[in-house]
């Protein structure tokens, strides 16, 4: 689970920035302190716990995980990107085996990561009135085979689909957050009909 192994990865690594920094006397970099605050609201809100969430996990709740990832994700390119630059700048990397630009460099692989899997995120749920979730079983859909729910797109000719394969973060709102490579894609034409064919079927039942 890449994203996972990149979580723990990068708290860890803002974390001990900042008690190194204590312990020798000197304030942490201005951009660790984001980073932990992105890596504590995407926890905290993996178990709907988030403090920005006070309506509770109803099926519309506001999923703040990818938000917190995308912090985690640009505080760890800038800091770690500007602390593999300083290595440089001063002489290049003089500890055993170069662990210290090693370290910065893969932070920076690791929040590009991060980061590139929120934005994919927000590009997909873009226009909330064409995205959300759905059960194909529910449906009836014969051509999406997930045993789950999915993330869909509804588009011109169909619905483009993401079935979860390993984690998914806020499943119970209407944008859960499934990283790459965590899903397979697909596109259902069945799905888009079976959806439409649902909402005008709760539009006449509400106009009684």
């Amino acid at each position: 689970m890449p994203f996972l192994l990149a979580s723990v990865i990068l708290g860890w690594a803002h974390l001990i920035a900042v008690m190194r920094s204590l312990q020798n006397g000197g304030p942490p970099h201005v951009l660790h302190i984001p980073a932990l605050v992105g890596f504590m609201l995407a926890s905290l809100d993996t178990f709907y716990l988030s403090p920005l969430n006070s309506r509770g996990i109803p099926g519309d709740a506001r999923n703040w995980v990818p938000a917190g990832v995308l912090i985690v994700g640009l505080a760890s390119i800038a800091v770690f990107g500007w602390k593999f630059y300083t290595i440089y700048r001063d002489g290049g990397d003089q500890s055993r085996a170069g662990w210290r630009s090693g370290i910065s460099l893969a932070c920076v692989v690791l929040g590009i990561y991060m980061t590139g899997a929120a934005i994919d995120h927000f590009v997909f749920f873009s226009d909330s009135n064409k995205t959300g979730t759905a059960a194909p079983d529910l449906l009836g859909v014969k051509d999406v085979q997930c045993p789950q729910m999915v993330l869909i797109r509804i588009t011109e000719t169909g619905a483009d689909f993401r079935c979860p394969v390993s984690i998914s973060f806020g499943g119970m709102s209407s944008t859960p957050f499934v990283p790459w490579p965590s899903y397979v894609t697909g596109h259902s034409v069945e799905m888009k009909a079976a959806i439409e064919s649902a909402s005008r079927e709760a539009d006449r039942h509400d106009s009684k």
